[in-house]
């Protein structure tokens, strides 16, 4: 599946039949996700999933013009998207009246959003590619793309390393002694750059081949990533997603491959 893309549909749903539901969309700097879920069963209607993009922009611009089911009203719609340009601020230095304060530390001039972490204890401050925040559908609640990640911070339990794949990036969250201390994302076209920023992340944050390791996104078991982290931790679980999703679509699919999709359902 790693450069193709799948559509998988109830076929009891209908695409006029959404106003129940919320839509999904995962976009990262490479790939481009979807998923309709009823509101009331939880009962995932629709998953949709491309890797590989080469030039996402045009990839969305296709998708909202062509995809019956994007074009659907639902009752909400969540957007998780891919930006280099995000900085955390403690919420004890946080003050949304200051906001053009922080961006000097993101280098740009573009408009900031803010989204709050409240059990965390700070904000994500952060810009994003505007024509790609334009394609989204109005009163979308849009999210930075860390934010399915630090969503499943309440279902690790102890200390762990979250990695989320996609066919040509990787995404990474470190839990250590109950708190968030490293979040990043790195582009990795090939198992030794994949490798190579494994390195660096063990060796800058101290890690040892005992720390639990979760993965969740395109991995599989025994593919050559998959054996790259074999080879530094001893301690690999799929991580699976979080809640009750009902659906018979993913009964055939490895289920940790839309964990971080899913996970927006948990962001608030």
């Amino acid at each position: 599946m790693s450069k193709n893309s799948l559509l998988l549909v109830d076929p009891d749903f209908k695409a006029d039949a959404t106003d129940n539901c919320h839509l999904l969309l995962k976009i990262t700097n490479d790939s481009f996700s979807y998923a309709v879920v009823d509101n009331d069963s939880e009962q995932i209607n629709l998953i949709f999933d491309k890797q590989g993009c080469t030039n996402l922009e045009q990839e969305l611009t296709i998708a909202f013009e062509t995809d019956q089911f994007l074009s659907g009203k639902y009752r909400t719609v969540k957007a998780a998207v891919h930006t280099s340009n995000f900085i955390f601020i403690p919420d004890e230095w946080f003050d949304a009246e200051k906001l053009s304060l922080y961006s000097t530390f993101l280098g740009t001039g573009k408009q900031l959003h803010t989204r709050p972490h409240a059990e965390l204890g700070f904000h994500t401050i952060y810009s994003l590619n505007e024509r790609i925040e334009n394609k989204l559908p109005k009163n979308t609640l849009i999210y930075p793309q860390s934010s399915p990640l630090l969503a499943f911070y309440k279902h690790i339990s102890g200390d762990g390393l979250l990695i989320d794949f996609t066919a040509n990036s990787f995404n990474v969250l470190l839990i250590k002694g109950g708190k968030i201390h490293f979040q990043n994302h790195y582009e990795s076209e090939s198992p030794e750059e994949f490798n190579y920023f494994l390195l660096l992340i063990i060796e800058q944050l101290g890690l040892s081949e005992t720390m639990a390791v979760y993965l969740q996104g395109i991995i599989n078991e025994d593919d050559e990533y998959y054996n790259t982290l074999l080879k530094y931790f001893n301690n690999l679980y799929f991580f699976l997603p979080a809640g009750k999703k009902n659906s018979e679509l993913l009964a055939d699919m490895p289920k940790h491959y839309f964990s971080g999709l899913l996970a927006l359902d948990l962001c608030e």
